[in-house]
């Protein structure tokens, strides 16, 4: 059999329905779709030898901020308030267009290279960002953040932003898909959150925003409401099944329900959430009800790093500590998570298993290395043993985008140079 791409002799992760593991598979990949997957040999117009290597489908991560990738290492050890009003808001508010570019590609440097096809993106200036992900190669979700902060005529301008970003860039290049992106409860008001689900029902468009991030928000919001942020929502018809939650943590047993019976997804960030000290998310128990649960990052400046991988590894070792029960959040689930379950927590049907008719979203982790070895269960070693520099090849809708470790759209020297300076530029230091 001869493909487009052919991948060999790999230890395969399908994520389909039966989570099956094929030790020595081959992947067959012709025009930008999975057509092939089993144990036969295949040959290809480009060929990946994948012996002694996990191949599993391309990475999502569920929430992040990538052009932050320019505040990376600036300023730590701050609680999430002072962070983000002496710090962060003051510098985003003097960022122009060529700043977010600079370090939207950073970001998608980074991810393309730790085994990242597709993100999700909340922040300002997004046609920069749609731009640098065609150049890239990925796919990504995007949207344009809207904080109202309680200002009928900033809300409305933000409205028109957001919702004409989100309209122009549905379904671009058909890498792309839109969303709108009121920022939280504690920044954008309930008539506010009223006219975005009014506007992204007429578009036809999902809704991203941050919700019970940090106690304290939740608890003021409840002063003010009387009621969670969650039964809030809930009370105008906020949420629905094309809504994306980030963090989600400080819930209470019924907001759990609320958002599992109206089938809301969430973003679940355990190392940017650990950091700023928010809380632990109730993931295994989300997971449990059949909620759509996807990982993410958040940005670069609450975590550092775009490694989704790493994160995979404490995000499970998290939910363990949580519950105090080493059987919460089992490999198989977590990886589950990482790939098809990010993919369904965005609405993205056709990508994240690795089965015929999929696209051909697919990466492949070197795993020869001695810390990976004797490898038992892959979704052992992909969980606990792997980060993202391990991952060797990227192909991306059938196209490879990082072959041996090399990325092949995005030049690294320059992609960095040009983040340095748009750092300098707005740090000053």
């Amino acid at each position: 059999m001869r493909f487009d791409v052919a991948i060999r002799n790999g230890i395969v992760l399908t994520m389909d329905e039966s989570m099956r593991v094929l030790w020595g598979g081959s992947v067959g990949i012709e025009d930008g779709k999975i057509s092939y997957v089993g144990r036969d040999e295949v040959r290809g117009e480009e060929e990946i030898d994948a012996r002694g290597c996990v191949v599993m489908p391309g990475l999502i991560n569920c929430h992040t901020h990538a052009a932050m990738t320019l505040f990376r290492n600036a300023v730590e050890d701050q609680p999430l308030e002072k962070w983000l009003k002496e710090t962060i808001w003051p510098r985003e508010a003097r960022m122009k267009p060529w700043h977010v570019r600079a370090g939207a590609r950073l970001a998608c440097l980074e991810m393309l290279s730790s085994g990242i096809t597709c993100f999700n993106d909340h922040y300002f200036f997004m046609e920069e960002v749609a731009g640098v992900v065609d150049e890239s190669g990925m796919k990504a979700v995007l949207c344009e953040a809207m904080i109202e902060l309680f200002d009928e005529e900033r809300g409305r301008e933000a409205l028109r932003r957001g919702a004409e970003f989100a309209g122009r860039y549905r379904g671009w290049r058909g890498r792309i898909w839109t969303m709108l992106g009121p920022h939280a409860e504690y920044s954008c008001s309930l008539e506010f959150l009223s006219k975005v689900r009014e506007e992204a029902d007429r578009l036809g468009v999902g809704i991203h925003m941050h919700l019970a991030e940090s106690r304290p928000h939740v608890e003021e919001f409840v002063r003010r409401n009387g009621v969670s942020p969650v039964k809030a929502l809930d009370r105008i018809g906020f949420l629905k099944s094309d809504v994306i939650l980030a963090h989600a943590i400080h819930l209470d047993d019924d907001d759990l329900r609320i958002l599992a019976e109206r089938d809301v997804a969430v973003s679940y960030n355990p190392v940017s959430n650990m950091k700023v000290c928010l809380g632990m998310a109730r993931v295994d128990e989300m997971l449990r009800m059949g909620m759509r649960v996807g990982l993410g990052t958040d940005g670069p400046g609450t975590n550092n790093s775009l490694d989704l991988l790493q994160d995979l590894k404490t995000g499970a070792l998290l939910q363990k500590l949580r519950y105090m029960d080493p059987t919460a959040l089992p490999v198989e689930k977590a990886v589950w998570m990482a790939t098809r379950g990010g993919a369904l927590a965005l609405g993205l049907r056709d990508t994240g298993s690795i089965k015929p008719g999929m696209r051909a979203d697919v990466i492949v982790l070197d795993t020869r290395k001695p810390r990976y070895r004797p490898i038992r269960s892959p979704y052992t070693a992909a969980t606990y043993c792997s980060t993202g520099s391990d991952t060797r090849d990227v192909i991306i809708d059938g196209r490879i985008i990082l072959r041996d470790g090399q990325p092949q759209t995005l030049d690294p020297e320059k992609t960095i140079q040009e983040a340095e300076k748009a750092s300098q530029d707005l740090l000053g230091e």
